[in-house]
């Protein structure tokens, strides 16, 4: 059977419409989610999803101090030695033992200083026969002269007989001189020897207590050069000091009579005192690192703290009671809105315009560089004419002084502005602060900051009714966690913003995103 196919015209078909269709909603979604990332990533600004962290103010006890870290020692150490050889026969104290000055610590051999002292006294006994000898020789001697000199008298004999008598008579006297120097030599060995006898027995010189021991029975010290250290006494360990030692960089702040709290490892729930009594000017250097030695002395009750031990040590430079005071995160923070609005007049200045491109208005005029601080100022604090007449004088003024400051000192180029010319832009931004509205003293302190660096001027951020408010504050001695406060108007019981708010938009990724969003292809 045959069949046959219709040959007509076939239907359009619709697949490729399809797919032309798919791929232009595949297109579009592409483009809507690159969208979507260009403004998660860059255009968003920072999530409010994040509160403020705040921290009640209150008052407290502010401690400036300097670190450091030494070694305890007994106030006086004595190191016991022999300055003699010989063989120990007895060792009459050990570690730890309380010794009076005087206690016989150890003896040596005597033997052979005895000897000596017995050869010294038959030394001194056959000298004083010496003498004996010497004594009649002269009595002859006197004698015979007595004679010659009777004999001459009457003419009898020749003048060289009386002299040769006169002679022996002289000669006789010496010798008995010589054998009383003799005795007086013997003696002086004598005394040597007994002196050396005595030191093989071996005492304590001061009172305390032992903390070392070098010997024991039957051992022989030999002394040469250096003498032979047997025993070591601590006098007095009620009292100790520490040998700290302090950095270069602090060492300027340390004063003797300065407290000084200390911890050692033995005791680590325990808190000592002490007080500097002396800076040793002897500086050490250890890998290029100077420090000097601090000598601290403290008490010791019940004698816990022992020669050797590591003390960790706290030397107090300035100790305030019942202060009011902030933590130091609350001067460092600043809201994500206000930092966005600083970056945004940094990039100004430097010449970057907003975010998004130039400013409308252009470049700022030369004037308000750097190099102006008075344009600077007011242009920054958008000054009303009013303002500005009395306003500018004062600030040309200071910036007219800070200039001969600068030159007073030579010409020297220095890095940033120095504590004199601070103190100058400070009492002139001091003077104009009451002719400025609240919102410009708020910008005011700010450039305080950027200028002057703060000459102890500081803002922190008060949350009030759930908003951030500005408030400065003259601030004073800070320990590293906390400032004090010494002026402003801040309160007690203020609570200040240490960290969380929304965050402050990256501007260089806006514009990067700007960039992106305005001129790039999907």
């Amino acid at each position: 059977m045959t069949s046959t196919l219709s040959t007509g015209p076939s239907s359009p078909k619709p697949r490729p419409r399809r797919r032309n269709r798919r791929t232009w909603i595949m297109a579009g979604a592409g483009v809507l989610i690159a969208a979507l990332a260009v403004w998660f990533f860059f255009l968003r600004g920072g999530s409010d999803a994040d509160p403020y962290r705040t921290e009640e103010v209150r008052t407290g006890d502010l401690v400036r101090s300097v670190s450091a870290s030494g070694t305890l020692e007994a106030l006086v150490t004595v190191e016991v030695g022999s300055q003699i050889s010989g063989q120990v026969t007895d060792v009459l104290v050990d570690y730890n033992d309380r010794v009076q000055r005087g206690q016989v610590l150890a003896r040596l051999d005597p033997q052979n200083q005895a000897s000596s002292v017995e050869q010294s006294q038959a030394a001194i006994a056959s000298a004083q026969a010496g003498i004996a000898q010497a004594q009649a020789q002269v009595a002859l001697a006197q004698a015979e002269y007595d004679r010659q000199k009777f004999l001459f008298d009457r003419q009898i004999i020749a003048q060289a007989a009386l002299d040769t008598a006169e002679a022996s008579l002289r000669t006789a006297r010496a010798n008995e001189q010589s054998a009383r120097a003799q005795v007086r030599q013997q003696q002086a060995q004598l005394r040597a020897n007994q002196a050396t006898l005595g030191r093989t027995t071996i005492t304590a010189p001061i009172s305390g207590i032992v903390i070392d021991r070098q010997i024991e029975p039957g051992q022989t010290v030999a002394s040469g050069l250096n003498v032979a250290v047997l025993f070591t006494l601590a006098q007095d360990l009620s009292r100790v000091q520490a040998l700290v030692t302090v950095d270069e960089a602090d060492i300027g702040s340390v004063r003797v009579g300065q407290p000084v709290r200390f911890t050692v490892d033995a005791f680590a729930d325990d808190n000592f005192t002490g007080e500097v009594t002396q800076i040793r000017v002897l500086p050490t250097t250890e890998q290029s690192v100077v420090a000097y030695t601090v000598v601290v002395e403290a008490d010791n009750p019940g004698e816990k703290l022992l020669p050797g031990m590591t003390a960790n040590a706290d030397i107090i430079l300035e100790e305030k009671r019942n202060v009011l005071r902030v933590p130091n995160a609350a001067l460092r923070f600043t809201p994500g809105d206000v930092l966005a609005e600083q970056q945004a007049a940094q990039a100004d200045r430097q010449g970057g315009g907003s975010p998004f491109g130039p400013p409308a208005g252009g470049n700022r005029a030369r004037g308000a560089g750097r190099g102006n601080l008075v344009a600077t100022l007011v242009e920054e604090l958008k000054l009303d004419s009013d303002q500005q007449a009395r306003v500018t004088p004062i600030l040309e003024k200071a910036q007219q002084d800070m200039r001969a400051q600068r030159g007073a000192g030579g010409g020297q180029r220095r890095r940033g502005m120095n504590p004199a010319s601070a103190a100058i832009l400070n009492a002139a931004l001091d003077e104009i602060k009451p002719m400025l509205r609240p919102d410009q003293q708020a910008i005011l302190e700010t450039q305080r900051l950027r200028f002057a660096g703060g000459g102890n001027r500081g803002v922190v951020w008060v949350l009030r009714d759930g908003k951030p408010v500005r408030v400065p504050v003259r601030t004073g001695a800070t320990d590293g966690s906390y400032t004090e406060i010494l002026g402003g108007e801040l309160k007690a019981g203020d609570q200040v913003i240490t960290g969380g708010g929304p965050r402050a938009p990256d501007l260089e990724a806006q514009r990067r995103g700007a960039r992106m969003g305005g001129g790039g292809r999907f």
